[in-house]
Order: C-alpha cells, then sequence, then structure tokens
C-alpha cells in the first residue's frame, strides 16, 4: 500500500471517528453499564435540564470539539410523568427498532454509568407555568416521533438534535436557553455553527440542582 494511500485510508478513519462522535450527540455504549441509585431525583422539577459526559472516547471527541467549555456532551429536560422522573431527550443510537428519534428515557438509565462519567441537574428560575409549557412541548415532540438531525441543522426543526431540542422546547415558552450562542464547526462533513450542551449550561440564570 502506498504512502497516499495510507494517508488517504488515516484521514478517513479520523473523520468516522469525528462523525461517530458527533452523531452520538452524545452517548457511549451500555455495555457493563449500571443504573445509578444514589441520585437526589426528589430535588427535581418539571424542566429542570438534564447535562451528562460519557465516559468513552466518543464523548471525549465531542467535548474536545466544543472549545468553549467541553464540560458536558448531551442534554434532555426533566419532567414527571407517571409517577416518576423521566428525561425527553434527542439521541441516536438508543432506540429499540432502529430508528434514531426524540425519546423518552427513566433519568437513573439516563446517568447509568455507561452514559455518564459526571453529569448536573440545572433549572431555569421561570414560573411553574412556564416550565409546564416546555415539559409539554418536549413531550408533544417526542410523541410525534420526531427524528434525531444528523446533520445538526439548527434552521430546520423536523428534526432535532440534542440542545435543538431543550431550546425549542423553552422557546415555546418565550425563554432563550442559548442567549444566542453556538459554535462553529468547519469538518468535511459539517460546515457551520453548532449549539453544544455548553452553549446552553453557560446561561448565566441557570441554577445548580445537584452534580455528580
Amino acid at each position: 500500500m502506498s504512502i497516499h494511500n495510507i494517508n488517504n485510508m488515516l484521514t478517513a478513519v479520523a473523520v468516522v471517528i469525528i462523525a461517530m462522535a458527533l452523531s452520538s450527540c452524545m452517548r457511549d455504549n451500555d455495555h457493563d453499564g449500571t443504573v445509578r441509585n444514589d441520585l437526589p431525583l426528589e430535588q427535581l422539577r418539571d424542566g429542570d435540564l438534564l447535562f451528562r459526559c460519557g465516559i468513552g472516547t466518543q464523548s471525549q471527541v465531542v467535548t474536545k470539539l466544543d472549545t468553549a467549555d467541553g464540560t458536558y456532551s448531551h442534554v434532555g429536560i426533566a419532567v414527571f410523568d407517571h409517577g416518576k422522573w423521566r428525561v425527553v431527550h434527542a439521541v441516536p443510537g438508543e432506540s429499540n427498532d432502529g430508528v434514531d428519534r426524540v425519546k423518552v428515557d427513566a433519568v437513573d438509565t439516563f446517568f447509568m454509568t455507561s452514559r455518564a462519567v459526571h453529569g448536573a441537574a440545572m433549572r431555569m428560575p421561570c414560573s411553574p407555568a412556564a416550565a409546564r409549557i416546555a415539559t409539554h412541548r418536549a413531550l408533544e415532540l417526542a410523541r410525534q416521533g420526531i427524528p434525531f438531525d444528523s446533520h445538526y441543522n439548527w434552521s430546520n426543526h423536523n428534526e432535532l438534535y440534542c440542545t435543538e431540542l431543550v431550546q425549542l422546547a423553552y422557546e415555546k415558552a418565550g425563554i432563550d436557553l442559548a442567549q444566542g450562542r453556538s459554535t462553529s464547526i468547519a469538518l468535511p462533513f459539517h460546515h457551520g455553527n453548532i449549539v453544544f450542551p455548553s452553549d446552553i449550561a453557560r446561561n448565566d440564570s441557570l441554577q445548580l440542582v445537584f452534580k455528580f
């Protein structure tokens, strides 16, 4: 194999790794993962934002691409539904039928050890009515089966990625979570701005509920 072909192969591998990282938005494999039973879920309120960072290579690449603050690689919105705390989030690779879409998971599963090396719950200090509007909107999008946005296109909401989902949910209540922040990305498969979880986590109005 020529040096040229080797270089092309290495470049292709690098692009695939980064693409997998972004399209994980941002999850890791569930092998040997356990559900966390020590989270203070009683402190949650409807509309709290749940941030996590995974433990694998994919999440590490994502957080490195987030040059502003790569603390978290994924975000969802908490809702008390059918007597249990759940999280609505847009994520690929975690569906039972192989179709990537907005979905609803139990919070302790969302934070299971194979998906989160650390995480946090943060609260937007808004009225309970505004929080309900946001959670109802998020649940509505989940029930509609909105596909995951693997192209990270902020201008088209027919498909959604994680930050796009929570931003839209709160916009329904008149609240701009990202406050106009985004991160410019120039990769072979994506050119443009992406709203990373840190672009939302840096909202100066958010209050920490708990972290681990």
